[in-house]
């Protein structure tokens, strides 16, 4: 998809970022989340959008098709010490609005990403859910590596763990 432009988020974004996650994520979560327990996850601050666009410990890029906010990526500080002591960034998520599944939207926000890491970081980390085949693929795609880790905190979904992926810049 060529008419995918990508920037840096501004914090009147952040209500049309926030309405983005939660599509998203409502779309990979649905079947292995109840709807109930879903809904209450997806009840979220504007203000908690607007201060992560401001963080500095964090990048957070904004894809466009059409002037339209299509996709979002959030890089930065790891929230927990990784197994690897060469990663330097994680990758806290990519969202693409469902309408925009394989036109080139994750990629090319993923590419942002590794410009936010290039010159500055070594290695990245993320974390996926077992049950996030699609997810996956795409970073596995991309040259993330499966490094046999799970997230240091343990979160669960059923029987379901993150596990760990590891990008050499």
């Amino acid at each position: 998809m060529n008419d995918v432009t990508v920037r840096a988020a501004k914090v009147g974004d952040a209500e049309a970022v926030l309405r983005l996650h939660v599509r998203s994520r409502t779309e990979y979560y649905r079947g292995f989340l109840p709807d109930d327990e879903l809904d209450e996850q997806n009840r979220r601050e504007v203000g908690d959008y607007e201060r992560m666009i401001l963080s500095p410990d964090r990048a957070v890029r904004c894809a466009e098709v059409g002037g339209e906010l299509v996709g979002l990526v959030v890089v930065g500080t790891p929230y927990h010490p990784d197994p690897d002591p060469g990663v330097g960034s994680e990758l806290y998520q990519i969202h693409v609005d469902p309408r925009y599944f394989r036109r080139g939207v994750g990629t090319a926000l993923h590419a942002a990403a590794v410009d936010v890491w290039r010159g500055s970081v070594r290695a990245a980390r993320l974390w996926v859910w077992e049950f996030n085949e699609r997810a996956q693929h795409f970073y596995l795609r991309l040259g993330w590596e499966h490094d046999g880790h799970c997230r240091p905190d343990d979160p669960r979904i059923g029987d379901y763990r993150m596990l760990g992926y590891r990008l050499v810049i």
